[in-house]
Formats: C-alpha cells, sequence, structure tokens
C-alpha cells in the first residue's frame, strides 16, 4: 500500500511542477479558447495525461512481471490512441453538429466531422482493447461498450469547470478497490495527475479539452474491464442509460436540479 502512496503523491508534485509550464506555452503560442462564460483560457491541459503514462509505464515495465507488459500497452495504447483523437477535434472540431446521433447522421451522408470521426476511431480502439482483455464473447462485447462509453460519458461531464475530473476521481477511486495491483497502480497515478490539474479547471484557467477528457474515459473503461463480470454488466447499463439520456436531455439541467449532484459540482469553484 505505501508503494501505491507514494505513486499517487509523486504524480501529484511531477503534474504540480509541470503544468505551469504547459500552460505558459500554450498562453505564449495562442493556443487559447472560450470557456462557457466566454473567457478565452489554455485549452487541451489533458496532454499531462498522456505524459502520465508513458512516465508511469517505465518503471512499470521495469519492474513488473513480462506477464503484466501487456496489460501495460493497452493503457499506453488506449491513452496514445484517444489522446491524439482528441487533440485533433480541439485543434480541428466545431459544435456545429450536436450529439451522437448527428455526427452518425452525417457520416451516413458521408460527410465527416470530427465527432464522428471520434466516433469511428473510439469504437475501433474498444474493439482492439477489448479483444485483448477479454475472456469469451459476453465478456468481449461488455468489454468493448464499457472502453467506449467510459470515454463518452466522461466527454459529456466536461461542460463545467472541474466537473470531469470530479467525476473521474469518484469512479477511479471506487474502482481501485476491485482491480489487481498493477491497474490500480496505473490509476492511483492519474488520480494524483488529477489532483494536481484540478484548481487549475474548477477555478476556469484552463480547460481539459478533448485530449483530457478522452484520456481520463478510457482509463476507466479500461480499468473498469477488470471488474467482476456482474458489475460491469451493472455499470454497462448505467453507462447505456447515461449516454442515451444526453441525447434527449441536459446532463447539466439534471445536476442543476438535484441537491446532491449540484453541491458536488459546484463545490470548489467559489
Amino acid at each position: 500500500m505505501a508503494i501505491k502512496c507514494t505513486v499517487l503523491i509523486l504524480s501529484y508534485f511531477f503534474h504540480r511542477l509541470t503544468i505551469p509550464m504547459v500552460e505558459s506555452l500554450y498562453k505564449s503560442s495562442g493556443f487559447v479558447k472560450p470557456n462557457y462564460k466566454g473567457e478565452f483560457i489554455p485549452c487541451s491541459m489533458g496532454i499531462i495525461f498522456v505524459f502520465n503514462i508513458l512516465l508511469i509505464s517505465m518503471p512499470l515495465l521495469r519492474l513488473e512481471s513480462e506477464s503484466n507488459y501487456l496489460s501495460i500497452m493497452v493503457f499506453v495504447l488506449g491513452i496514445l490512441s484517444m489522446g491524439f483523437i482528441g487533440l485533433t477535434d480541439d485543434f480541428i472540431g466545431n459544435n456545429d453538429v450536436k450529439g451522437f446521433k448527428g455526427h452518425i447522421k452525417m457520416l451516413i451522408n458521408l460527410r465527416l466531422t470530427t465527432g464522428g470521426l471520434k466516433a469511428v476511431f473510439g469504437g475501433i480502439v474498444s474493439v482492439l482493447i477489448a479483444l485483448i482483455v477479454s475472456e469469451g464473447l459476453i465478456d468481449f462485447v461488455v468489454n468493448i461498450l464499457l472502453i467506449a462509453l467510459f470515454t463518452n460519458f466522461i466527454n459529456l461531464l466536461d461542460l463545467r469547470p472541474g466537473r470531469a475530473m470530479k467525476g473521474f476521481l469518484i469512479i477511479g477511486i471506487s474502482i481501485i478497490f476491485f482491480v489487481n495491483n498493477l491497474f490500480r497502480t496505473i490509476i492511483l497515478s492519474f488520480i494524483g495527475a488529477v489532483l494536481a490539474l484540478l484548481p487549475y479547471d474548477i477555478k476556469g484557467r484552463s480547460m481539459l479539452g478533448d485530449i483530457g477528457a478522452n484520456s481520463l474515459g478510457i482509463i476507466l473503461g479500461i480499468g473498469a474491464t477488470a471488474l467482476p463480470i456482474k458489475i460491469k454488466i451493472i455499470v454497462t447499463i448505467f453507462l447505456i442509460i447515461a449516454n442515451l439520456y444526453s441525447e434527449k436531455r441536459s446532463i447539466s439541467s439534471l445536476i442543476s436540479e438535484n441537491k446532491l449532484l449540484s453541491f458536488l459540482d459546484e463545490l470548489g469553484r467559489g
């Protein structure tokens, strides 16, 4: 347990040191976008999560047994792939098309949007990872849904300062009690990184960007594949309901109408 706490602490302090440098780089490069208040702030700060998986993978590949190498590389594949497509969306994406159905309709009409590209790309990555980590057909199907829906779910939360990272922390802390030591170590390293970035995001100083939301979502998705199958099915049903709900109604409205969710959502913004 001491090693796990050390990973979290080292990750936190490393990113507290490097985040101001990334923030300064974005500002000096003019890579800023308006937030929901219309204020121009650095975007795509979630790039630190791509750095994090590379950094944590190096000691793990040295310390873990060879039987765990593939599991480590699955996380690397997921973060690099979805981080890349998220950064593409941050650079050239627009909000002209809303919702999953809207992007799919555009694809059917042979018109590509960054949202449609992300859906296709994310689906392929989910299938590829599920092929590696699954045992049996049912587990394979459930794992595809977990990875794809978790990635989209964190994106759905990323509409207000701090919300996506709070969601990650709540779910991530819950997951670590049910997964193996390797998965627990990787998720804890991301919890440390999130805690370091959270003050910037929650105060509206920077935005995660799609690169950040995608990275956090796929970490949860891959982590969830290690859960017992019954729990995975329950989580998958919840994610299906949440994603379908978002197509019809606003998740922000749902949160504001619930006292507990509203309290958690506003916590730290004052």
